[in-house]
């Protein structure tokens, strides 16, 4: 471990030379990490004719991303970090207060409210009335937040140890949500169609800056006092997927998506976090437990999900080992960028989360070039690859998806790039909804 600190304290570097990328805009040669800022970066700054793979530039990004995602909010205000606080202090988190997929999509096609707005019980699943802060995790269908997002298609969900099933929520930034608004793209009428012959650009083209988050949540009841201080929790009203009843329950987070559209990569940034204790090998510190695996090695992950959506077994369900494929292991270098943070961030719960993997699109040569515009997400010309090496996938939302490069984000994405530019959730759930399950899911 010692060793690793000082590779990790060899990373934490503020200025070492600069080049300039463009008139008026200077990057560092070493990436300058830096968790005490709730300003998120406008996009990944690489210096001009850097030509190896930016790994640490865009992973730098991500965490950066991740502070100001998870600083807490200022009161009343969706969205907004309170600057007189710290990314430990208390309060709901930036990305808790952005609007929920069910604040946009209305299932009676109705108009969404302003973005600072809460909406009447009647539209979440639990007929809750909430205010700042509140958080409801359920769906009408009752599994639009437990199935996994396929292609277009919910797959089968993740149960933890202690039977829980993982709870996904999707959540808009003030700039995505305004544009889909202001369009009417929450109707499915009024989602632009694709031309003939078809354009080299998407039909659909959200403004940068748009930041779309995917959490995922996990009830962590059973869980040892010492497990549960590594986790980020907070009450939410919660849906039981099996009786519909409604209750406060602790969750805490184990997963975070977030991706943003910036200038130099208008295909999107996308970043991918996870709670260190979800499986083997231990993180420094863990109790001895792990979310998502029993310890017990002769026990091995199934290749396919056991569990089907429907009918979906009640909770507690019975769990399943769940393993980190050693054919795509977290990069080393990305690893190295998370014990840099996890030091910033130390006595605060976000010490306990690592990145997973930073996908984003890539030209050869020159890396601080933007990307056109043009150019798709398809997984050859993405990092990793289609010959992946290294991890691309999030354990708590795409997890037996780990050896299928076709199935990473941005090229799973990628086949909604030209309709919805690449947002699967607008596709799937302007009105009326399209989204269901799978049929490798549901029992015969």
């Amino acid at each position: 471990m010692a060793s690793r600190i000082l590779l990790a304290t060899a990373l934490v570097v503020l200025l070492a030379g600069v080049a300039e990328t463009a008139p008026g805009k200077v990057c560092p040669q070493d990436v300058v990490q830096d968790a005490s800022s709730p300003v998120p970066l406008s996009d990944v700054c690489i210096p001009e004719g850097y030509t190896d793979i930016p790994m640490d530039y865009f992973d730098d990004f991500s965490w950066r991303e991740f502070v100001a995602m998870v600083w807490p909010a200022a009161q009343g205000k969706r969205g907004v970090a309170d600057t007189k606080k710290t990314a430990g202090g208390p309060g709901p988190r930036v990305f808790e207060t952005y609007k929920s997929l069910y604040e946009l999509f209305h299932d009676d096609g109705s108009a969404p409210r302003t973005f600072n707005e809460y909406d009447p019980p009647s539209q979440n699943a639990c007929a809750a009335t909430t205010g700042f802060g509140d958080m409801v995790l359920g769906s009408k269908s009752g599994i639009d937040d437990i199935g996994q997002a396929g292609v277009g298609e919910l797959v089968g969900p993740l149960v933890a140890q202690n039977g829980k099933y993982v709870r996904l929520q999707t959540l808009y930034n003030q700039t995505a949500y305004d544009y889909l608004v202001s369009h009417k793209y929450y109707l499915r009428a009024n989602l632009p169609p694709v031309p003939t012959p078809r354009p080299d650009l998407p039909v659909m083209n959200f403004p940068m800056g748009s930041t779309i988050i995917k959490a995922a949540w996990l009830d962590l009841e059973g869980f040892t006092p010492e497990q549960k201080a590594r986790f980020y929790s907070r009450m939410a009203i919660v849906k039981d997927a099996n009786t519909g009843k409604c209750s406060k329950i602790s969750m805490g987070l184990v997963g975070l998506h977030i991706v943003v559209k910036t200038p130099s990569r208008p295909q999107w940034i996308w970043s991918s976090f996870e709670q260190v204790d979800a499986v083997p090998p231990a993180a420094f510190g863990n109790p001895g437990k792990y979310t998502f695996n029993d310890g017990n090695k002769k026990n091995a992950m199934p290749a396919e999900n056991p569990l089907k959506l429907i009918p979906l077994q009640p909770e507690p369900a019975t769990p399943y080992n769940v393993t980190r494929s050693v054919m795509t292991p977290i990069h080393p270098k990305t690893e190295l960028m998370s014990l840099v943070y996890q030091r910033l961030l130390q006595k605060t719960p976000w010490e306990f989360y690592q990145i997973a993997t930073t996908q984003w699109p890539r030209l050869e040569g020159n890396q601080a070039a933007p990307v056109p515009a043009t150019q798709g997400g398809e997984m050859t010309t993405t990092f990793p690859g289609a010959g992946a090496t290294t991890a691309f996938a999030n354990l708590t939302m795409e997890t037996f998806d780990q050896t299928r490069p076709q199935l990473g984000c941005m090229s799973c994405h990628n086949q909604a790039r030209m309709t919805v530019d690449f947002m699967w959730s607008v596709l799937d759930h302007a009105f009326p909804a399209k989204v269901g399950p799978a049929k490798s899911v549901v029992a015969k």
